[in-house]
């Protein structure tokens, strides 16, 4: 006869198991060394003494009665005019350029004209080449370039010209330093190279007509980063107003086009093929 459920004896009951010697070992080893630490720290502490701190002296004015005290917000605080180097100027928006006046009289000098034109050419290795950089560049980015050259302005008596090309981001691929500070070792090489060179000033097609341009426009798309009312004086253009330049000063094709008479000697020459017409029957 089948017991009921309710009247068999409960088998499955465990006892829950006592915790192993190793278990007991290791969590008394624990506790005493976090005892002897606390021994250790105690008995370091009492030698030591309580630190002090003394704060420094100051003189305190205080503020007169029934006066309120303007409270500085944090966007205010600026550090550069509170802290150790707040006597040094080097904010960009101190050199602010006044507005150049496009009416101003321009007086040509031929002798400031040759001194700019032999200033120019000491920067360069040949005409039309990138000039150098008289001063040190940082080589990781453009943006201390652009600070100053983006567009233009004057240092005392120190011009930075404007770019006269496109923003392109790596400046030092085409300029380079005139003294490279960051090598350790400088050596000099001889410049057998020999270039172009300024072809002077531009021809006129009658008296009185616009000049030409004398040199080639590549790279030197924009005329008045050189020849604007920001530009030195000797080559500076009497009407600045006139944006549109080249309507009136046609560039030279000698040196904007160049001349190919003959192939490079590495291409191989090209064939030609003549049409050999039958001679014309009589009539």
């Amino acid at each position: 006869m089948a017991q009921p459920e309710d009247m068999k004896p409960d088998t499955d009951t465990r006892a829950d198991p006592a915790p192993s010697q190793t278990t007991r070992r290791a969590t008394q080893l624990f506790l005493a060394g976090v005892i002897g630490m606390s021994f250790v720290g105690l008995v370091v502490g009492m030698r030591q003494g309580v630190p002090t701190h003394d704060p420094p002296e100051f003189e305190h004015t205080p503020a007169p009665r029934g006066e309120a005290i303007p409270a500085m917000t944090y966007a205010e605080f600026d550090r550069r005019k509170h802290g150790p180097n707040r006597d040094w100027q080097s904010n960009l928006a101190d050199l602010q350029q006044p507005e150049a006046d496009l009416f101003a009289p321009v007086e040509f000098d031929e002798a400031e004209r040759q001194a700019l034109l032999e200033a120019r050419a000491s920067r360069r290795a040949f005409d039309g080449a990138p000039p150098t950089i008289p001063h040190p560049a940082d080589q990781m980015t453009s943006a201390s370039c652009m600070a100053c050259h983006g567009e233009g302005f004057t240092i005392n008596e120190v011009y930075a010209p404007r770019m006269s090309h496109a923003y392109m981001p790596s400046c030092t691929q085409c300029h380079v330093e005139q003294q490279a500070s960051d090598l350790r070792v400088t050596r000099e090489f001889q410049n057998l190279f020999e270039g172009l060179f300024s072809s002077g000033p531009g021809e006129r097609a009658w008296e009185g007509a616009p000049p030409t341009i004398p040199h080639s426009t590549f790279m030197r798309e924009d005329c008045m980063a050189c020849h604007g009312p920001k530009g030195p004086e000797p080559i500076r253009t009497s009407h600045p107003w006139q944006t549109s330049c080249m309507q009136c000063h046609a560039p030279s094709a000698a040196l904007d086009q160049g001349v190919h008479d003959e192939l490079p000697s590495f291409l191989p020459p090209l064939p030609v093929f003549l049409q050999q017409h039958p001679p014309a029957e009589p009539d």
